[in-house]
């Protein structure tokens, strides 16, 4: 019997604008930092855990992983295993869902997060989703979708909710 696994998608917080230098180097802004905080806060409100981390090289999603992880670890007062960000060259924002679809299929892990870009991001969430998505979601910076399923395949996932920025300005 197949076990059921959840995967937690964040696209990073605010960057700087396009055309600072190459893109792969593009760094987070202030604003994003703090998007990416309160979007950990948002999570840890869930109750919900993480065993694994896999972050795009770029440097605002290198960033967005280590403030993410940092608060989570801070909000849970140091107790438990930290988390560390793995690379992973599959998920830029040239990445293709369905390879990354089967990457994780092979993955050990019951709880996987992905910190990642666009428009890969919604690319992803959407091919999983077993239903079309709600007509609000979007991946803005420092979203965060949740998906479960037995299989990440195509629309074997059902979608379970998502973070914005705007649910956490509220």
């Amino acid at each position: 019997m197949s076990k059921t696994k959840r995967l937690y998608v964040l696209r990073h917080g605010n960057a700087q604008a396009h055309g600072f230098d190459k893109d792969a180097f593009r760094e987070l802004t202030p604003l994003g930092v703090d998007e990416v905080i309160a979007t950990a806060g948002a999570f840890r409100k869930k109750g919900e855990s993480l065993d694994a981390v896999f972050v795009s090289p770029y440097v605002r999603a290198q960033q967005t992983a280590q403030h993410f992880l940092t608060e989570l670890n801070q909000l849970n007062d140091g107790n438990g295993a930290s988390l560390e960000g793995q690379t992973c060259s599959m998920i830029t924002p040239s990445g293709k869902a369905l390879d990354v679809a089967l990457w994780l299929n092979e993955q050990p892990y019951e709880s996987i997060l992905l910190v990642t870009h666009q428009p890969f991001a919604y690319q992803l969430v959407d091919l999983l989703a077993d239903e079309p998505l709600p007509h609000d979601f979007s991946m803005g910076t420092a979203s965060l979708a949740a998906l479960e399923g037995e299989l990440f395949a195509t629309a074997c996932c059902q979608f379970r909710w998502f973070i914005s920025q705007e649910d956490v300005c509220r």
